[in-house]
Parts: structure tokens; sequence; C-alpha cells
């Protein structure tokens, strides 16, 4: 009994696979010569769809009765433009022949195309200032991860009519496209914003080419804005996702090619680039690029993803030399000098640091200048790490050498959480400097130390520090200072007047020179001020203003020996940051301290010193005979 029941259970096996096997032929049979023409409403819903837009096919042929790469036959195929782009169709075709493997239907993905022959066609591209494209088409998260494009073998047209209106890219085109036995060309002419341009891209016949096989192509974009060309190859026929180019891009302006590129760049001085360049998928690779900005000269290398719609940027440039003025273009020095002309030269400086027009952008930033082209200062190079993350960008590792010394520490702004106006925090020390070095004058020298944090609102570097709340201060140790200066100090006239008459040259020790300023919606009020020379020790007080740049010190001592007659006046610091003014012996700031400065405060501290002007001397704190100058830099530091 067991053995007729299994050989009952053999047969039954044997005749279902039979028929199963009969059933999946018969199934493959029909796709192989599955008659298209029949779901020719379901393509074109399936098309439309994908791209957002009503499609229209007339019929739908197939060249083979039993394939599974048929060649299909679409005559009267129309693409309307979506509703958000316009009025006309976004594709006109009288026949187009594509043969499609048909398989991938069978395990949900879209189709293979391998050869396309159009007839008649007129193709109309737009994309919106948002970046919508009407040439957009859904992805699958499998297709999404693969570089590969529409696997062409063959591509012929015959003259087809192009026309692209790019909003977000300024650009407007319209010309011919061919590719057939002499090879793929496409000739436009048109304008990249209000300037003429024309684009003509070359590449080699398509025909007969394998899948993955490397396809020459060659761009050049002429504007008087931009001129771009670009030499290289795409990993298969037009595979754009997977593409190796030599650019070389000229421009007034660096920011018209980021309109092309849509990196995420700023304005500039004229550029000069060129560069290696690899896109893989969604992600542009800069291996190498040099050039120019302006006066700078830069070696860079960069990674931009472009990922769930934002842009992360990675890269690594190297300056040997760098102006901070080629980071601005025309546009913004014609600000900056429209400001200056209102306000006057200024230190602190200008630049913007408003990041509301930053997109969705993050990314890192190693830069390194070996040479900074800034007339006048003391900085001779600078590094440091950007990082940006949406509206907040931080700069760290800060590294600024100086004729003497080095500025490090870091810097922060601040926009998150939709404010208007973004917050900008400095936090900056220098070792190693030295003061003459810094004042650019051999009157006073010593080794120099400060500390500077300081925290504000505004849309530039300026006008957050004129709100700015914080601290600075400044120490100098076992300096030297004119011995004219330390006695002027001391307020001593007689000592002041023989100096004059002898030695003008002769140097004393500068003990310590102590400053620490508490800063409060922008103004700087000394809470130490503190001088202390070998023959003198002094004292300051007043304030400066971060907002208009105005000094207001004054300055008060003694000599540590008796005076016979101390000058009434105090010393007197005024002027601007940018142009400071020093004033002693009653004199307007700006006037030497010379003999007849001297003896004109003369009978005015006469005249204090018998009560002859209504008042004697001022009264004065006391001031310690030494001061503790290790005591003083921790305070003030």
């Amino acid at each position: 009994m067991s053995s007729e029941h299994d050989a009952r259970k053999g047969k039954y096996l044997y005749v279902g696979s039979l028929v199963l096997g009969g059933l999946l032929l018969a199934g493959l049979g029909v796709v192989a010569a599955f008659p298209f023409d029949l779901a020719r409403g379901a393509i074109a819903d399936r098309l439309g769809a994908a791209l957002g837009a009503h499609v229209a096919i007339g019929s739908i042929e197939r060249q083979e009765f039993l394939s599974f790469s048929p060649t299909l036959n679409f005559r009267d195929v129309t693409v309307r433009q979506p509703a958000w782009a316009g009025r006309g169709n976004m594709l006109d075709a009288q026949k187009i022949e594509a043969r499609i493997s048909i398989l991938p239907l069978l395990v949900g993905r879209s189709p293979d195309i391998d050869r396309l022959v159009a007839h008649a066609l007129s193709v109309n591209l737009v994309r919106d200032a948002s970046g919508r494209a009407n040439w957009g088409r859904r992805q699958s998260k499998e297709a999404s991860g693969r570089d590969s494009g529409m696997a062409l073998r063959k591509l012929i047209i015959h003259d087809a009519r192009v026309t692209l209106r790019d909003e977000k890219r300024h650009l407007k085109l319209d010309g011919r496209l061919a590719s057939d036995a002499k090879g793929l060309r496409v000739d436009a002419r048109g304008q990249f914003h209000d300037a003429p341009a024309t684009l003509a891209l070359r590449g080699d016949p398509i025909a007969s080419l394998e899948t993955d096989a490397r396809y020459p192509l060659h761009l050049d974009l002429k504007s008087p804005l931009l001129h771009l060309r670009a030499s290289g190859h795409t990993q298969g026929a037009l595979n754009l996702r997977a593409m190796t180019l030599d650019i070389r891009a000229t421009s007034p302006n660096l920011a018209y090619l980021d309109d092309i590129i849509e990196a995420g760049l700023f304005g500039s001085r004229p550029i000069n680039l060129k560069a290696r360049v690899r896109h893989a998928q969604s992600s542009w690779f800069i291996d190498h690029m040099t050039g120019s900005i302006g006066r700078s000269r830069l070696d860079a290398n960069a990674q931009i993803h472009k990922r769930n719609g934002r842009t992360k940027i990675e890269a690594v440039t190297h300056f040997s030399t760098f102006d901070f003025d080629d980071l601005s273009d025309a546009e913004g020095k014609a600000e900056a000098r429209a400001r200056e002309a209102r306000i006057g030269p200024r230190v602190l400086p200008g630049t913007r640091i408003n990041l509301s027009k930053i997109g969705p952008t993050d990314g890192t930033i190693e830069f390194r200048a070996d040479r900074l082209l800034m007339s006048g200062s003391a900085f001779r190079s600078l590094s440091g790490r950007i990082r940006l993350e949406g509206k907040h960008l931080t700069v760290r590792e800060i590294v600024a050498g100086m004729k003497s010394g080095r500025l490090t520490g870091e810097m922060d702004v601040d926009q998150r959480g939709g404010v208007a106006h973004p917050k900008l925090t400095l936090n900056l020390s220098v070792e190693g400097a030295r003061l003459e070095t810094v004042m650019g004058s051999p009157d006073a020298t010593g080794p120099l130390r400060s500390h500077i944090r300081l925290v504000g609102t505004g849309d530039t570097i300026r006008d957050a520090l004129g709100h700015a709340d914080g601290r600075a201060g400044l120490i100098v140790q076992d300096g030297s200072v004119k011995k004219t200066v330390a006695v002027v100090l001391g307020q001593d006239l007689g000592k002041t007047l023989g100096l004059l008459l002898k030695n003008k040259k002769e140097m004393v020790p500068l003990r310590c020179l102590a400053i620490g300023f508490e800063a409060h919606d922008g103004i700087l009020t000394p809470r130490t001020f503190l001088a202390d020379t070998q023959i003198s020790i002094g004292e300051g007080k007043g304030r400066i203003s971060l907002a208009s740049e105005a000094i207001a010190l004054f300055i008060r001592g003694r000599t540590r020996e008796p005076s016979g007659l101390r000058l009434k006046d105090p010393i007197v610091v005024s002027g601007t940051l940018s142009a400071p003014a020093l004033g002693a012996a009653g004199k307007p700031p700006g006037s030497k301290v010379n003999t007849g400065s001297v003896l004109t405060a003369i009978g005015k501290s006469v005249g204090s010193a018998l009560g002859l002007n209504g008042n004697g001397e001022d009264e004065q704190a006391p001031l310690p005979q030494k001061l503790d100058c290790g005591a003083l830099a921790r305070k003030v530091l």
C-alpha cells in the first residue's frame, strides 16, 4: 500500500510540474509577445505619473513578434507641460523607436532602454527658481543607489529642436540637437542672466556601445559672465550620473559659476579656475582645483553631496596668497565703499555674516593661507576649520601668524530659530606678540599678550561688535619706553622740558602695562588701565565706542620722585581706531610733545598750582609704588 501511495504521489508531482512549467512558459510567451498597444493608456498614465504631466500616445507597434527586448514604435507622442511650467508641450514626436528590455518589469523595476530613434522631435525643458524641473522623474530606492543611467547603446535623432528655460540657473537656450553617424551635436543660443550665451556639446556617435563603455563628451558654455569648458567622459553614453570631466572656468564672479554647478558658493572677484571633477550618483568630487580668485592663489579639493534636499560640502583649501577682499563681489564692495563714505575709514571689518540667504547647506572647510595680502597689517598667515550646519557657522582652530607671535581662538555665527540677525561670538587670544609690532612704533616695546571675548548681534562683524558685550584685555611686562613718554606719563613738567632739550631717544624700563576693558552695548570702558615705568606710574579712564570706533581716553600719572611742577593736563588719546591721536601738555590730540607745547603748558600749570585758574590741583586717587603685573595679568586676561 505504501509503495502504491508513493507512486501516485510521484505521478501527481510530475504532472503538477509539467502543468506549472507549461503555465510558466505560456506566461513568458504572453510577455514575449505582449501586444503593447492594448496597454497604451496604462503606459501613458504611468509615464504621466512619473513626469507629473499628461502623456498621450497615438499607437504602439511591435517590430518583433516574439522577444523579451522588443523594438516598439511609439507614434504621435505628446507630453504636456506640467501646470506649473506654463502652456504647451514638453515633448512632441512623430515617431519614437525604442528597444526595451521588459524583464525588469517582472520584478517591479522600470524597463531598460538601450536603443532610441526619434523622428520630428521637439523638446522644451523648464525648471523654476525653486529647482522643480519638468524632466524630473521619480526613482526607486534601489535605482537611486546606482550609477547607471539610461544604458543607451544606440541613439539616432535627426535635427531635433530643444529649448531650455532654467530659472534657477538664470539660463535660457534655444537650439538644435542631432545624434547620428557624425556623432552627438547640440548647438544653442540664448541668455545667461541678461547676457548673451552660447552652448556647444559634442560627443561620439552612439551606436553599438557597451552600456558601461567610456563615452567622450565635450561642452563649451560661453558668455561674458562665464566661460565654462568641460572635456571628459561618461560611464555609458550620456550617463550623467557617472562622469569625469576636466573643467576650466573664467568669470568676473564665482557666483556665476555656482549658478551652473549649484554648490552653494559665494560672490567674489574674477576667477580663473581649473579642476578635475567627478560626478557619481548625486555627489560631486573635485579631486584637484587650482587657479586664482582675484589676487588669491589656491589649491583645493572638495566633495559635494546632495542628500534629502540638502547640500553637504567637505573641502580642503590651501592659498599660497590670500586677500579677504577677493571674497566680496562688486556689489559687496560698492556697499562697503558707500558705508565708508558715510561713516569714514574703519578698522573693524564690515564682512557680512548674515546667513539668511544660505540654503540647506552643511559642511566643513579646512583652510590655510600662507601669506595674507593685507597692507599695514601685523597679520601674515591664517588657518582654521569652518563648519556650517544650516544657519550656524563656526570657525575653530584659528591660527593667525603675526610679524611676532600669533592669534588663536574661535568664532561663532548663530542665526538659528528664524531670527532676523545673527549672533556673533568672538573668543581670541594673542601670544608671543610684541608691543612695537602691534603699534608700529619703537617708542614702546615689550612682549604682549591679549584676550578678547565679545558677543553681539548684527548683519556684519562691525555691526555685531558695535552692540557687543564682553571683555578685552592686554598685558605688557618687562618692556621699555621712551623716557620722554615716561615723564609725560608722570606729568612732570620740569623733567619733560629737560629731556626735550637733551636726550630725546633715551629709553627706560616699562615694567607693566595692564589694560582690561568691560564691553556693554559696544562701549569699551576700562576697569583696569595702569602703566608702570621706571620713573612714573599712571592710570587711564574714558571709553572707546566700537560702533563709531571713536576713542575718548585720558591718562593721569605721577613721578616716583617729587615734582617741582606738575603738568595740569592729562595725556589725551582721541580720534578713531583707524587714526588715533595723542595729546599732551594741554595741546590738541595729534600735536607733538615738544618744547613749544611744554612752554604753552607752563602758564596753565603754574596758575593751577597757585590757584589762579579758579581750582587747585585735581584730586587723584593714590597709586601704588609698584604694580603686581602677574596679578594684573590674571585679572585682565
